[in-house]
């Protein structure tokens, strides 16, 4: 009876649409978890060097040399023909929270600050090609509950790191010994290679406050005409 209801071809047109906006949501579904995945796949891969850069970069740029210090207060040395390819020893200030901003749970009332000896090594992984890169830090004299200045970090499938130094004429990969004992550099450029199959580099430079001359204001007058 005409007007009763649709059609079998009316039925079939419908299903059709039906099949191709649903082979559509497929397509553009699977596109979407393939490039999670691959998301995923290259974060796990690089991530760890990213974090491990991160942290270089942080250590490097809070360096200081702390009062009454009898060691020498930075050095690193690559030993290429060793298991140990390099190995960085520093002290680093971590701002710390007031006891009335921990009460208030507070994060921005930042008033003391603690340091920590960090000592980083770059370690060969059982003959393989890749390194592991291991961050030691420990409260220096007095004891602290901030977690960077005092604890243990790995990062495995480092492919490379380079960290070179700038002294105020020149860039150098060794620091701590002859002229430079009881210095700080000025800056360090660190180059990073992480990943297994899809290496990637990661670089980064920082300026180390501490390691640059500050000319006081009585010293510009003296030297102004």
């Amino acid at each position: 009876m005409p007007g009763s209801g649709m059609v079998l071809i009316e039925l079939l047109i419908a299903a059709a649409i039906a099949g191709l906006l649903l082979a559509v949501v497929l397509v553009v579904y699977g596109s979407i978890l393939n490039t999670v995945v691959l998301q995923n796949r290259w974060r796990d891969k690089i991530m760890p060097g990213a974090d491990a850069i991160d942290f270089v970069v942080r250590d490097l740029a809070c360096a200081v040399i702390p009062f009454g210090v009898t060691n020498r207060p930075f050095t690193a040395v690559y030993a290429e023909k060793s298991e140990e390819v390099l190995k960085m020893s520093l002290y680093s200030a971590f701002p710390t929270r007031s006891e009335a901003s921990e009460r208030a749970g507070s994060s921005n009332d930042l008033r003391g600050y603690s340091i920590g000896h960090v000592v980083y090594s770059l370690r060969g992984a059982g003959g393989t090609e890749e390194f592991v890169l291991v961050r030691e830090c420990s409260s220096f004299r007095v004891p602290s509950h901030n977690l960077l200045s005092s604890g243990r970090e790995k990062w495995r499938g480092i492919k490379k790191l380079d960290i070179n130094f700038f002294d105020g004429s020149g860039w150098t990969n060794q620091w701590g010994y002859g002229k430079d004992t009881n210095a700080l550099p000025q800056a360090a450029r660190i180059r990073l290679i992480a990943g297994e199959n899809d290496s990637r580099e990661i670089a980064s430079e920082v300026f180390i406050n501490a390691g640059r001359q500050i000319v006081t204001e009585k010293s510009i007058q003296n030297s102004s005409p």
